[in-house]
């Protein structure tokens, strides 16, 4: 995931939010906007900190927030909306 307010790992990505790890977490409710690199493009969304745990620099352990989306562009959408149809269980004839 890339903001304005740097670059973090994105751990996981769904129709609500977003997972990121990074050195510093931002402060709860801080606005993000940004893009995700996903299924090969890069998406836009925004939406706000919903929870931050701080890492420990010292031990080269990584913070964790969360992001809940506002806003996701078109291509966020359509991928999480293909992504969760190839993971859609189907029905197998027995």
């Amino acid at each position: 995931m890339t903001t304005s307010r740097g670059s973090s790992f994105t751990v996981n990505v769904g129709h609500g939010g977003v997972c990121t790890e990074q050195m510093r977490v931002l402060l709860v409710g801080t606005w993000v906007e940004g893009h995700i690199s996903f299924d090969g493009r890069d998406a836009a969304f925004s939406g706000r900190v919903a929870w931050a745990l701080a890492g420990d620099p010292r031990l080269g352990q990584l913070g964790r927030m969360g992001v809940r989306f506002d806003r996701v562009g078109s291509e966020l959408a359509q991928g999480l909306a293909n992504r969760a149809a190839r993971l859609e269980p189907q029905a197998v004839a027995c």
